[in-house]
């Protein structure tokens, strides 16, 4: 019955933190597999439940396999989830998506962290430089591959990455780390926790890292740009700042208050290239410095109204500022969320709520980019949900009815529901499927920007055009409808496989179209404008699996591989491809008490993509790579480790910004790390 269910009241309070066995520092198969199943995720639901029982492609990163893989980004702890195509640009920028429409400014991945979205109303996507935290600090990452719009909005298209830290509670007395190596010129991080009162606990955390550049080989680039690339400053190196905070009170025993904070500040350089009237190649490149900064304030208050009902409140405010010689963007987010979960009867667990987004921003615009809009716009977004999920026979079966009402300033009002069925055979076997809407939402860069994206030299019949991609108040919303089948199989207490299969039909995808012809700077140039549309459609459909080996108490193996096809009838508005074979291979050996080994074997398929000119379409051979950890604990407060990342292969691209970028290539690299615990 449902009931067997329920959350207890304290349980009910903690509803945003994991299970104790991931508060501590063991390794993750010194667990049973059935625990390992049995880990808690709240993405899914927007409530506790247990993997196992998750009616979605849902995989979980624990704290233990940040850890042992060494990651010292988000990113880079992302790279091995079945069916996310997650690579590298330059040393600070990442293009990561599920299920294809990878790119620099993927717009239909959905990211949060506590609750946060992690969003640039800019284009609907993800700086992933300035998205960051105390590595040591993240209690797990849950990612979920496929439509969650039904729960979390739209842009969740294609998945939901929700990055939880963890518990202040977790996280007292002191830590402290310090790295460097080749690209990782030297990072460094500290934390402080402690026990304000019996019913208060928090931290404090700072951190910073200084990253070399990647490497740029002339062959990339395409030969028409060879001769003005040459001549361009290649740097592209990255320095990062923050500093943060946590503090959970437990105001009463049915009731709990959560206060977060970040502020960041970074500088990278990146050469660039922009439309330009300098001949031959009517492009020109050019070496900049970038600023980000950035600060947010989150708050949470929980209150358990009985053993069957719970609502949540929260409110964050984020600040963000880029200045970039393209542009200077400054945004200012409010969003409130009102959540609440109550047992309905024998046989209904359900979870409505109310949403709130205010978006302030200001774009100053330069010569190539301009807006039909005035600099500063403000956009509202409102939103309501509703999820039912009914025991249609008692601990077996679970139908989960949910969807989403969305207004926004730009394409009105929007519905996005999901119908979710989740069967557990037996204890070993369980079998989920899913029908999903979801929509992406229009950014400003569809809706009232202008870019002279692309100049073309002059013919004998016609002086030198310069070509501008123009925003449309007509623009709507992308649409996809999905189609997800799973099964979960535990054939032995060691041994277990995860596999999804997928169709997603997409409708309305971003297309453009020529307009008009402006003759009034004739003879010296044209102007010719085309319009962004929604004419593209297409599918894609593949499977992925995930499984795990316990071979040992001391040795453990996970397998994930995904396959993907692509039927689009264009590619050239924007990165619709992936990937169709992704493989990795995870070895977590306990080599002696104190000596733990991490081994990686990944393969990424070729790939195509939109090319630094931006209207051409280039091929991204396949890639390999290894990586090894080893970690010594000295003592039980100090630990010395070293990684080498991408080893055993040549330096090689694995993607290229769309557009204005110069692409760069990843090649070996190597770092060393001591933690001390206090």
């Amino acid at each position: 019955m449902l009931k067997a269910k329920l959350f207890s009241s304290s349980a009910l309070m903690t509803l945003w933190v994991t299970s104790a066995a991931f508060a501590q520092e063991s390794n993750s198969f010194d667990l049973s597999l059935q625990e390992l199943m049995n880990v808690e995720v709240t993405s899914v639901s927007k409530q506790k439940q247990p993997l196992s029982n998750s009616p979605a492609a849902v995989y979980v990163i624990t704290q233990d396999a940040i850890r042992h893989s060494g990651a010292t980004s988000i990113p880079q702890a992302l790279r091995d989830v079945p069916g996310l195509h997650v690579a590298q640009i330059d040393s600070q920028k990442w293009a990561v998506s599920s299920r294809g429409f990878n790119g620099r400014y993927n717009n239909k991945l959905l990211v949060m962290m506590d609750g946060r979205t992690l969003y640039s109303p800019e284009f609907s996507g993800v700086y992933w430089e300035v998205q960051d935290t105390l590595m040591a600090d993240i209690e797990r990452i849950e990612v979920i591959r496929g439509p969650s719009a039904a729960l979390w909005g739209a842009n969740a298209v294609n998945g939901v990455i929700n990055i939880i830290t963890k518990h202040s509670a977790d996280t007292l007395g002191g830590f402290a780390e310090l790295g460097a190596g080749d690209y990782e010129q030297g990072f460094a991080g500290a934390r402080f926790g402690a026990k304000v009162t019996d019913n208060t606990n928090a931290r404090v955390y700072i951190k910073g890292n200084s990253r070399d550049s990647l490497k740029h080989n002339p062959q990339d680039l395409d030969s028409a740009l060879l001769e003005s690339a040459a001549l361009v400053d290649k740097s592209n190196d990255w320095h990062h700042l923050q500093l943060g905070g946590r503090m959970d009170i437990q105001l009463e025993n049915d009731t709990s208050l959560t206060l977060s904070s970040d502020l960041y500040t970074s500088k990278m350089h990146q050469s660039s290239n922009v439309a330009s009237m300098d001949s031959p190649q009517y492009r020109r490149f050019y070496f900049e410095e970038v600023e980000n900064q950035g600060a947010n304030l989150l708050s949470r208050y929980t209150k358990a109204l009985s053993p069957t009902s719970e609502y949540a409140i929260q409110v964050y405010y984020d600040f963000a500022e880029r200045d970039e010689d393209l542009y200077h963007l400054r945004t200012n987010t409010v969003d409130i969320d009102f959540q609440h979960q109550l047992i309905a009867g024998q046989d209904h667990n359900i979870v409505w709520g109310l949403g709130y987004r205010f978006i302030s921003d200001n774009l100053t615009s330069m010569p190539i980019l301009t807006s039909t809009e005035p600099d500063s716009t403000k956009t509202h977004l409102w939103s309501a949900f509703v999820s039912d999920e009914i025991a249609l026979v008692d601990n077996a079966l679970w139908l989960t009815l949910a969807s989403r009402f969305e207004h926004n300033d730009y394409t009105g009002f929007e519905v996005q529901p999901n119908l979710r069925l989740m069967w557990q055979i037996d204890t070993k076997k369980s079998v989920w499927t899913s029908i999903a809407r979801a929509v992406r939402t229009p950014s400003r860069v569809e809706n009232n920007l202008s870019v002279n994206a692309l100049n073309i030299p002059p013919s004998d019949v016609s002086p030198p055009v310069k070509v501008f991609v123009v925003g449309s108040d007509d623009y709507q919303s992308e649409e996809i409808v999905s189609y997800e089948l799973g099964y979960r199989f535990a054939p032995a207490k060691q041994w277990s496989f995860d596999t999804t299969f997928f169709y997603n039909a997409y409708d309305k995808l971003r297309s453009t179209s020529v307009g008009t012809t402006d003759f009034s700077a004739f003879p010296n140039y044209l102007e010719q404008y085309t319009v962004f549309e929604n004419q593209y459609d297409g599918y894609n459909y593949g499977a992925e699996v995930s499984s795990t080996w316990i071979m040992t108490d001391l040795l453990q193996l996970r397998v994930n591989y995904s396959y993907i096809q692509n039927e689009f009838n264009e590619l050239i508005s924007q990165n619709t491809q992936a990937p169709q074979n992704i493989v990795s291979t995870i070895i977590d050996w306990n080599m002696t008490d104190n000596i733990d080994v991490n081994v990686v074997w990944r393969f990424i398929d070729k790939t195509e993509l939109l090319s630094g000119n931006g209207s051409s379409v280039k091929t991204v051979d396949s890639y390999q790579g290894i990586d090894i950890g080893v970690s010594w604990a000295v003592m039980p407060e100090l630990s010395l480790s070293a990684f080498g990342k991408n080893l055993f292969y040549s330096s090689h691209l694995e993607y290229e910004a769309e557009s204005i970028l110069l692409p760069y290539q990843v090649g070996p690299s190597y770092f060393v790390k001591a933690s001390l615990r206090f």
